[in-house]
């Protein structure tokens, strides 16, 4: 992790282990890779399950938006460099992060440390974990997974099939989709305006109150989705709750030129998460701040927000 990122927060290191192998069929259901899959609905990660797929969600349009921070923002680190970026696939995301209750119906099981919360956001998963119930929800879909996945519940691991933006299913965001996503067309640290990041751990922040969870009002503790001021894209807790799997491997410098559709390098050692979480300090709360973890790191710290290309 990196030092601005989870490690500050002092979170702990878990492995996951390689159980059986799974994959969709073209009826949304398990195949059978190994030849040994074990058929039973509470244990396929929810592909046997009906067709629903849970949650509100919004389709964000394709467009052009200026990533990182400019040079006088307070607080800002040396990888926010500003590039433009352009995104030419329109995506659908959920309009908050994916509760207890929701990952539950989908997947079987609840690995959340937070004490049971049904409408508070899912934790304690691994950058696996989420990839796996993006495929799940591709299952309920009948759609193609987006991630070729090994194992089941939390010995699973999974990597991308291709590129993010061609695949049908259900999937994460890319780091682009989900700062532009955050933003919801603003340019400010947060897209209600500048916080004043210099006060002290606790303290109460009239900035970020009205849009975010996080360490000077949570209780150190997580919170119902959606309790919070949407962006103008009505999307709930971009900031705060929970931090949020990317797809992407980080990447250090991501320099100043104009990209398009990126999706990080094709390897690395942690993924990206986006958008601080219940115990984070005002510093950590802005739309450029930039995070990565472990993939196989399971914390109270880290949820998800799938998306889905649009056609």
């Amino acid at each position: 992790m990196r030092e601005a990122g989870l490690r500050s927060l002092g979170v702990a290191v878990l492995g996951a282990g390689l159980v059986l192998s799974w994959s969709c069929d073209g009826d949304g259901g398990v195949g059978d890779i190994d030849g040994d899959a074990d058929t039973d609905a509470d244990s396929d990660n929810g592909c046997g399950a009906d067709g629903d797929v849970p949650g509100d969600w919004v389709i964000v349009s394709a467009g052009t938006f200026t990533m990182g921070s400019p040079a006088e923002e307070e607080r800002r680190q040396d990888d926010e460099t500003q590039h433009e970026v352009t995104l030419t696939r329109a995506f659908m995301i959920q309009t908050t992060e994916v509760t207890q209750a929701q990952f539950e119906s989908v997947m079987g099981y609840n690995p959340s440390w937070t004490e049971r919360c049904n409408e508070c956001p899912v934790e304690g998963l691994s950058w696996h974990e989420a990839a796996a119930y993006c495929n799940a929800l591709s299952c309920r879909a009948g759609l193609e997974p987006c991630y070729a996945c090994e194992g089941r519940w939390g010995s699973v691991e999974c990597e991308p099939a291709g590129s993010p933006y061609d695949c049908p299913g259900y999937r994460l965001p890319t780091e682009a989709e989900w700062e532009y996503a955050a933003r919801a067309g603003t340019t400010t640290a947060t897209y209600n305006g500048e916080s004043d990041y210099d006060l002290p751990w606790g303290a109460s922040n009239p900035v970020l109150d009205p849009i975010a969870w996080h360490g000077g009002n949570s209780g150190d503790s997580t919170h119902p989705v959606g309790q919070k001021r949407a962006n103008a894209w009505g999307l709930y807790d971009m900031l705060g709750n929970v931090y949020e799997w990317c797809n992407d491997w980080f990447q250090e410098d991501l320099g100043s030129g104009a990209v398009t559709d990126p999706w990080g390098p094709a390897g690395g050692s942690e993924r990206v998460v986006r958008g601080c979480c219940f115990a984070g300090g005002a510093w950590c709360f802005r739309a450029a701040l930039r995070a990565a973890s472990p993939p196989d790191l399971d914390d109270d710290y880290c949820g998800l927000r799938p998306v889905k290309s649009s056609p």
